[in-house]
């Protein structure tokens, strides 16, 4: 129990400041700033945690008394920022399904006219803004008149090669 209400609180904590912040100034990188936030909470509250005495309690629940208490805590905690960062993620950007969801609920009951959903769903909806978020997050570069990834993109890239291929999933979504 001490673990799980330890890494949520940590979290939780990390959580609120991240909302606070996000309503002063949205960061121009917001996964980095997520990951500034969150993972300077967990240093920050493991080392409060550590210097607790062993006789606090704080609602019910005794600080961690050992290291590995402390190393199962982080593990949450790391665990729930990276479930939230992919999450976040999602969000920061409509995606393409979401974007084409929503343009046939705005059409109401009849639908979406095949030639007005073309006019509609173009590059500048579906791509320019993808392109632009992996220009700001440096995965990507320009050379010239190329895209060019770097090697964070490449880095970036070949995780989802690798689980695609470990998973056998086609490269075209399919």
């Amino acid at each position: 129990m001490t673990i799980l209400f330890w890494g949520l609180a940590l979290f939780a904590s990390a959580f609120v400041i991240h909302f606070v912040l996000w309503k002063i100034r949205l960061p121009n990188r917001q996964i980095k700033a997520i990951l500034q936030i969150f993972f300077t909470v967990l240093v920050v509250g493991i080392l409060l945690l550590w210097s607790v005495p062993d006789t606090s309690i704080f609602c019910g629940i005794a600080p961690p008394t050992s290291f590995a208490e402390q190393i199962h805590i982080s593990l949450f905690f790391i665990s729930l920022t990276l479930a939230y960062m992919i999450t976040y993620t999602a969000l920061e950007a409509d995606s393409p399904s979401l974007v084409i969801m929503t343009a046939i609920n705005d059409a109401g009951p009849d639908g979406l006219d095949k030639k007005c959903f073309d006019k509609l769903m173009n590059d500048d909806i579906l791509v320019k803004p993808r392109i632009r978020d992996l220009l700001l997050n440096k995965k990507v570069k320009m050379d010239g008149d190329r895209y060019v990834l770097t090697p964070k993109g490449v880095l970036f890239a070949q995780i989802f090669i690798t689980y695609r291929k470990i998973m056998n999933v086609s490269h075209k979504g399919g």
